[in-house]
């Protein structure tokens, strides 16, 4: 722009001199000056339309800024109505089965409900002249042993619910009752009737026994009960604990006194904790469990003795005072392959009745089990066969089949005269046969040996029965959803 003044200005100046020269080389330098003064004009035109289009370049930008601008205030005031109408718009439901279990759901997961229910045909055998501890003999039977039906729900995403009835046995009676609270993993908070964190075979669900029934055992655990629990899992499931308070009285059960029972769990997944899960899966844990159980003035039963077959073979005795328990237990478990054992010791106190000596409940297990067909095992869960048992089944075939075999031993006994210790060695063998994710069935040999110390009155009830060992064959054929 500079140079373009310049060229000019010095036209000018060059038309502006006089000049001395003849007429026609005056006349040619005119002209020169003339062209250059034209060229000097068209540089300034150029400039000037480069300008022009540079200001309607920056004109444009502007526009389209201010138009971007425009549109986001748009756009975020389009997400804030968004959110009005999805915080006030009705939820859309769907319905389908989610691992072989029927439900109803809202779209954004908010809502679901679930039917559940359960059906065990069962068939025990006993040995000829084995009787009760009233001297009735034992008979070979059919049973319903479970038919639940129950309803499982999920509110506003952090709130559960389950309730869920037993018609089995020819009674109606609440099995579980509870609404669960859980904003974070760390910390959930249940309360109503349910299982009290105690003992790892007693918390598994019946649908996924290994046997028939739990371990002899089982007769030392508290089962259902009413009150309420804080528990979760911490360090990705690593470890999982529960602390709970509960009436003590027992499932359905009205309390008898102002004390209540205090229960605690802890499990530990060391190979999980340690990132060495394609090794299988270690479990470790430890419960406790104590409380007054005798009523204000008055005493309460003790725990009794049963085996696998429902055989009563050390009954309920008066009791007065505090009950506690404590267990400890172990698990391993890779693919097919399972191995896992407890230990279980109760102390009931007897004040003021007999001698006043404590009676002892002792019991452990050790079970192993094996899925021949290859599938994954991990106790309590479900086994899914690879190939259902024809005809049902996306690719049909056999199903999955499993051994399975439990030594248990149970020991009751007080320094007491009065009290007929007795003891139960169990010896439990079993082959399962899993048509379907939810069908199996279960058949079951199971081999008991009596010790009988103090044959006299107390052997079996019966003072003529000698008997130091009896066997029961089980078998169930069960469907759940």
């Amino acid at each position: 722009m500079r140079n373009a003044v310049f060229t000019l200005g010095l036209a000018i100046l060059l038309i502006g001199i006089p000049s001395k020269l003849p007429a026609a080389d005056r006349l040619d330098e005119l002209e020169r000056a003339l062209e250059a003064q034209k060229k000097t004009i068209d540089l300034l035109q150029q400039e000037i339309n480069t300008l022009k289009q540079e200001r309607a370049r920056q004109q444009a930008l502007e526009k389209e800024v201010e138009g971007l601008k425009q549109a986001q205030r748009e756009s975020q005031q389009l997400s804030r109505e968004v959110e009005q109408l999805k915080a006030t718009a009705k939820p859309k439901f769907e319905a389908g089965f989610d691992k072989w279990q029927p439900y109803i759901r809202s779209t954004d997961g908010s809502f679901r409900l679930s039917p559940v229910g359960r059906i065990q045909v069962d068939f025990r055998g006993y040995e000829d002249g084995a009787s009760q501890l009233n001297g009735s003999a034992l008979t070979d039977t059919f049973l319903i042993r479970r038919a639940r039906i129950g309803l499982a729900g999920t509110f506003y995403r952090y709130f559960d619910f389950f309730v869920e009835a037993d018609f089995g046995q020819g009674q109606a009676v609440l099995t579980d009752g509870y609404l669960d609270i859980h904003y974070w993993p760390e910390l959930r908070l249940r309360a109503g009737q349910f299982k009290i964190p105690f003992s790892y075979e007693e918390l598994f669900s019946d649908n996924n026994l290994d046997f028939v029934e739990r371990s002899v055992a089982d007769s030392l655990t508290p089962g259902r009960d009413l009150g309420a629990m804080l528990h979760g899992s911490l360090f990705g499931g690593a470890i999982g604990y529960a602390g709970g308070i509960f009436n003590g009285s027992g499932q359905n059960r009205a309390d008898t006194n102002n004390s209540k029972d205090l229960a605690a769990r802890l499990v530990v997944l060391p190979l999980k904790w340690a990132g060495l899960s394609e090794w299988g899966t270690l479990h470790l844990g430890a419960d406790l469990t104590w409380g007054k159980e005798t009523p204000a003035n008055g005493t309460s039963q003790s725990l009794q003795g049963q085996t696998d077959g429902k055989f009563i073979f050390f009954p309920s005795i008066p009791t007065r005072g505090d009950r506690l328990r404590y267990s400890g237990e172990v698990a391993y478990y890779t693919g097919p392959f399972t191995l896992y054992g407890e230990y279980i010791q109760s102390q009931e106190d007897r004040k003021g009745i007999g001698t006043g000596a404590d009676l002892f409940g002792r019991g452990w297990y050790v079970t192993t089990t094996y899925v021949l067909t290859g599938e994954t095992k991990v106790p309590g869960q479900t086994v899914v066969p690879n190939r259902w048992a024809t005809p049902v089944g996306p690719e049909p075939g056999w199903g999955a089949w499993e051994l399975a075999a439990r030594f248990a031993q149970l020991d009751f006994r007080a320094n007491d005269p009065s009290v007929r210790s007795n003891r139960v060695n169990s010896l439990t063998l079993g082959v399962n046969w899993y048509l379907t994710p939810n069908v199996k069935w279960l058949v079951n040999f199971v081999q008991n040996w009596f010790p009988n110390e103090t044959l006299t009155p107390f052997s079996f009830g019966n003072p003529n029965n000698t008997r130091t060992s009896e066997w029961e064959f089980l078998t169930r054929l069960q469907l759940w959803f």
